[in-house]
């Protein structure tokens, strides 16, 4: 049972809405309202959502002296002193910079320009009104009267020489008493000057020892409060529970947080490590020493696949495909769990519904319905990244050291989940794993014909682009509509299983077909099955049916979600669908079938989906469908021959 402080807390978490507080006496962040040092209740600052802030870590604090430095030739204000960063939404890293309670700039990763940049907020204004050396515009007084915000900053409105201008860049404005931010944009032929905001509060730095040590200290009572709902919780559930308990222990702060919990009500308890073979090597270094050295069992679960070779086949790994958490995690996982644990178990897991829109309905209790026996528990699931951290060390424990380097999540190196920021931070700390996996993607680019921008500005870590993504590709001409896939042979691979990043059941699988007909005529031949809607510049179609939904790509990649039946079932029937178009003999049999005059004939059949009704009727006697049963039975066979000479018999030469 949940005890009615934590039912709070649920409350008070929806997507948009967060709470902070800053204590203004001892100038600490504080996660609930009242100070444990001095006692006294915090001012709440607003927090852009979904307000998972978090410490800045050292390599962070350098870059944003080095871009301070670089724009505004300042940064003594950062020098001992907490920074809080706070992820809001964007096309790639960005987060709002708190210093001192206060939003003093935005840090965002140019994926064009692959560097940081630093959007100055009005806070941040105010702070180097007096300290700016570089790109400080002093404005007439007069400038003043009326409304200000928003207004183009004419030339006889500035009294200091101008300094050079360059787009998007943030400058400060000092107009009297006042502060302002000033942005350059263009206007017209030339570079203009745009107020974004205006303030005539100062900004005074406050006095005090502002450590993290002194952080935690003002934050006691809410950790302690928070370890004693989350042991509660956990000695709860395993109090009516005879299973075998286990930890999933990754080495990021999260999983830490909760084995710091497990131990403490079961000292002995079991870790495991899924080792994927694409873990940073300070990860597996880290996550042995420190079962070592806590004294726990750790099973070090490996995964077999080999992910390089696997590339080849089903092209990299992206956010809406990953592929490779089948393979490489939940493969393994599930084996090791059915031989370690036949009758079942419990597993303590780190995840929090902060860290994504899939994460954020965890319960505290789970089934996995797709590991047999396998119950899971989220004691952290609705804690901030900051609550974690403080948590941790208000424990004694230290974090992965990756934390220091400026990581926000510790995971394979190579992920398309990560931001492109990290992957360009990459080629900084690790270069040879950065090397390996950039000729990999290049490889498979050249291959596939692709600009070498859809590799370095991170395009291939999606199957279907969001718009923003659209948008840069349209404004620098990068062709979106080409992504791998062979023309020749036939063959089908396919992974099967919940992926670990998600909720629901999938099979992502990878059609090499012959290409008698455009993917046009494949997408249409899909209203046959459900409703569908074709994404041309995409090169990629959406059907959805009763019984679950499905994307079909047009070089042959194919992401299946429903429920396991249902799954493998329409699997089947697109496989059936995307072979019939490309086999079609002309024969009229299905237009006769048609009771709702939804087919006619062309090169292949051609499908009215405002008639169809889905009925099947049109696959009876079919010799296309036929067919196209009898390869994929062969095609999902473990090892399933290759049939290439056969489709050339039935349909002519292979194009």
């Amino acid at each position: 049972m949940l005890n009615r402080s934590t039912l709070d807390r649920r409350r008070s978490f929806s997507p948009g809405i967060s709470e902070l507080f800053w204590c203004n006496d001892c100038n600490l962040p504080l996660l609930s309202e009242r100070c444990s040092l001095c006692r006294q209740p915090g001012r709440r600052i607003p927090l852009s959502p979904p307000g998972d802030v978090r410490l800045c870590s050292p390599r962070g604090r350098e870059l944003l002296r080095e871009l301070f430095l670089h724009n505004w030739g300042a940064a003594d204000f950062l020098d001992n002193r907490l920074i809080l960063l706070n992820k809001i939404a964007g096309m790639d890293r960005r987060d709002q910079v708190i210093l001192d309670g206060r939003h003093i700039a935005t840090l965002w990763f140019d994926i064009t320009e692959d560097r940081q940049r630093l959007d100055l907020e009005i806070a941040g204004a105010a702070l180097l009104k007096e300290r700016a050396k570089k790109n400080l515009v002093i404005c007439h007084e007069s400038l003043l009267k009326g409304h200000i915000k928003g207004k183009w900053l004419a030339r006889d409105q500035i009294i200091s020489p101008l300094p050079s201008l360059e787009e998007g860049e943030s400058l400060v404005l000092k107009i009297g008493k006042f502060s302002a931010v000033g942005t350059v944009r263009q206007r017209g032929d030339g570079l203009a000057i745009r107020i974004k905001d205006v303030t005539q509060s100062d900004f005074v730095l406050r006095k005090g020892s502002f450590t993290q040590e002194n952080a935690i200290l003002a934050n006691e009572d809410h950790l302690k409060r928070l370890e004693r709902e989350a042991l509660a919780e956990v000695r709860g559930y395993l109090s009516r529970n005879r299973l075998p308990v286990n930890i999933s222990f990754s080495g990021g702060k999260d999983s830490l947080a909760s084995l710091i919990l497990a131990q403490k009500l079961l000292p002995r308890i079991e870790v495991l490590f899924i080792n994927t073979g694409l873990e940073f090597p300070e990860t597996v270094q880290y996550v042995r020493e420190l079962c070592l050295r806590r004294k726990l069992r750790l099973h070090e679960i490996r995964a077999e696949s080999d992910f390089f070779q696997q590339v080849k086949i089903f092209g990299p790994p992206a956010k809406d495909y990953r592929w490779c958490c089948k393979s490489n995690k939940l493969g393994p996982m599930t084996a090791f769990l059915a031989g370690r644990y036949p009758r079942g178990c419990v597993t303590i897991e780190g995840r929090r519904i902060f860290e994504s829109f899939n994460r954020s309905a965890i319960k505290g209790v789970e089934r996995n319905p797709y590991v047999p026996g396998q119950t899971m528990l989220s004691p952290i699931r609705d804690w901030r990244a900051l609550e974690v951290m403080l948590y941790i060390h208000w424990n004694g424990e230290l974090p992965n050291p990756l934390y220091q380097e400026d990581y926000e999540r510790i995971g394979c190196w190579l992920c398309p989940a990560s931001p492109q920021s990290e992957l360009s931070r990459l080629k900084e700390s690790h270069p040879d794993l950065y090397h390996q996996w950039s000729a990999c993607l290049h490889q498979w680019r050249e291959e596939n014909g692709l600009d070498r921008r859809y590799i370095d500005w991170g395009f291939w870590r999606w199957r279907r682009h969001p718009p923003k993504m659209t948008e840069i590709a349209a404004a620098h001409g990068i062709d979106l509509t080409k992504r791998g896939g062979s023309r020749g042979e036939l063959s089908f691979q396919a992974v099967r299983g919940r992926s670990p990043c998600g909720l629901e059941y999938s099979i992502e699988a990878t059609l090499t077909f012959p290409q008698n007909h455009p993917f046009s005529s494949v997408a249409n031949a899909l209203g046959i099955l459900g409703r569908v809607k074709y994404e041309e510049d995409m090169g990629a179609a959406l059907l959805r049916t009763e019984s679950g939904r499905a994307t079909i790509f047009a070089n042959g990649h194919i992401l299946v979600i429903a429920g396991r039946a249902e799954a493998e079932e329409l699997l089947q029937r697109v496989v059936e669908v995307i072979l019939r178009v490309q086999m079609c003999t002309k024969c009229g049999i299905c237009t006769k079938n048609c009771r709702q005059g939804a087919i006619t004939l062309q090169d292949t059949l051609i499908v009215d989906q405002e008639r169809c009704n889905h009925c099947g009727r049109c696959s009876r006697g079919c010799i296309a469908v036929n067919e196209a049963k009898r390869i994929y039975k062969e095609l999902n066979k473990p090892a399933g021959p290759q049939i290439r000479s056969e489709l050339m018999k039935l349909n002519g030469p292979l194009r």
